[in-house]
């Protein structure tokens, strides 16, 4: 059974995470800020470590998930999230990251994909007549949950899924992403890459969830196997550090060094948008702030 938050923290629970209103630049008469092109998408700059490093998706395979109002503890600490509607989980996200690589592998550029009813729920790896009901229930869950997120400037409501059509005579089905995670995703450079090497994970919902704080990271962060190994039910006693070392083979990872307390330094490679961490932003502001020489604590993964 799964607390509130399985992280037993929330944004809602420290003031020095709540999100900080930003300096106001004067665009109109009144003092009156313009809306900035520039700073939305900085904003939804920030959706793939929303809905990838976070609480949103459990980190692991739940046989159900009540309903409820429950806050998210992103890695992004700059925001606030909460979402309503059932508990999801790591099949949940396999059933929506399988209908954005099919939308990437088919150049779509609009949030809307349509297709044979079947070939998402392969790419998932739910085939057979079994398979396609498991798939059907897991994009009706995804587009039931209603994400609120805000930060010191923007607020937003967002669904995963907008709506899911099935045409039964032709086995057709069309699927309307929210558009802000769906561009987010498909601008990120490597997404159809990080997608399929999470689908070669199969059911390890740890390494999957893992792996998407990976891809996701934006600065040097301590990791605590420990503290990992306790977030999943059956967790404890296993190794970390082949999975944090696969990553690291694989890219996702520049560098890791294990102290003498087992804590574990690990420098990212992989930056979403193109984004670059510097002194003072946000995603600075995400990991905490550690000595002059010690990397930030990740507030999830410690």
């Amino acid at each position: 059974m799964f607390h509130p938050s399985p992280f037993g923290i929330s944004p809602f629970d420290d003031p020095s995470v709540a999100p900080q209103p930003p300096a106001v630049h004067p665009g109109a008469p009144g003092g009156v800020p313009a809306w900035s092109i520039a700073d939305e998408r900085a904003f939804c700059g920030h959706m793939p470590s929303l809905f990838l490093a976070s609480d949103l998706f459990a980190a692991t395979y739940l046989r159900a998930g009540r309903h409820c109002l429950r806050p998210v503890t992103p890695l992004a600490l700059s925001a606030a999230v909460t979402c309503e509607g059932p508990w999801l989980d790591q099949g949940d996200l396999d059933a929506y990251l399988a209908c954005v690589l099919l939308a990437l592998h088919q150049g779509v550029r609009t949030p809307r994909l349509r297709c044979p009813a079947d070939e998402p729920a392969r790419l998932a790896g739910l085939g057979g007549r079994a398979g396609a009901a498991r798939f059907t229930a897991r994009l009706h869950r995804l587009h039931e949950a209603r994400v609120a997120c805000r930060d010191g400037r923007f607020s937003a409501r967002m669904q995963l899924l907008s709506a899911v059509v099935r045409d039964e005579a032709s086995a057709t089905l069309r699927i309307e992403f929210g558009p802000e995670p769906f561009e987010a995703l498909r601008s990120a450079p490597g997404a159809a890459r990080f997608i399929a090497d999470r689908a070669a994970l199969g059911r390890d919902g740890l390494g999957k969830w893992l792996l998407g704080v990976a891809w996701t990271l934006r600065e040097t962060c301590l990791i605590d196997p420990h503290r990992l190994q306790s977030m999943v039910p059956k967790g404890k006693g296993r190794d970390i550090l082949p999975l944090l070392q696969e990553f690291a083979r694989r890219g996702y990872i520049r560098d890791m060094v294990t102290r003498s307390d087992g804590l574990v330094i690990v420098q990212p490679v992989h930056r979403p948008g193109g984004l670059r961490a510097a002194g003072g932003d946000a995603s600075t502001a995400a990991c905490g702030r550690g000595g002059a020489d010690a990397p930030p604590v990740c507030r999830l993964l410690t």
